[in-house]
């Protein structure tokens, strides 16, 4: 009765470590492609910064759309082999004049979404905002 007892210990004991374990793995693989994600969303708006005013106003589409291939703004190859299945999408709106400004303003809005070793899917966000001077602001959530 007592090794049986003892046994049943062990193997509730084992059960648990592996729960902990699997658990454990799944955060770090969410940690890890958060991250990866916040620095695609970092690199979309550097690399939107870069382009002229006339690709920001006149080819970024109004609907959430997923990035062409052949965009400069298509994930990098380095992003694409460290994650392999990221997709990124975007849009670009007109902003309403702000305090009389005169200045045309857009704001362009990334999503990059992932799913992790559960299946589970996840996003981020990130926005910034774009005038005919260069990048104004920046801001991202989950």
């Amino acid at each position: 009765m007592e090794v049986a007892l003892a046994a049943t210990v062990l193997a509730l004991t084992l059960t648990g470590m592996v729960q902990v374990i699997q658990s454990g793995s799944e955060m770090l693989d969410v940690s890890r492609k958060q991250t990866i994600a916040a620095q695609i969303l970092h690199d979309e708006i550097e690399q939107v910064r870069l382009q002229s005013w006339s690709y920001v106003s006149g080819t970024i589409p109004s609907t959430m759309t997923t990035i062409p291939t052949n965009s400069p703004l298509a994930i990098s190859t380095v992003f694409a082999s460290v994650g392999g299945n990221f997709t990124c999408q975007y849009q670009a709106t007109q902003v309403k004049d702000i305090a009389g400004s005169s200045i045309p303003m857009m704001q362009v809005t990334f999503k990059v979404t992932w799913s992790g070793i559960t299946g589970h899917s996840y996003s981020r966000w990130a926005t910034t905002l774009v005038s005919q001077n260069g990048l104004s602001v920046a801001f991202q959530r989950s």
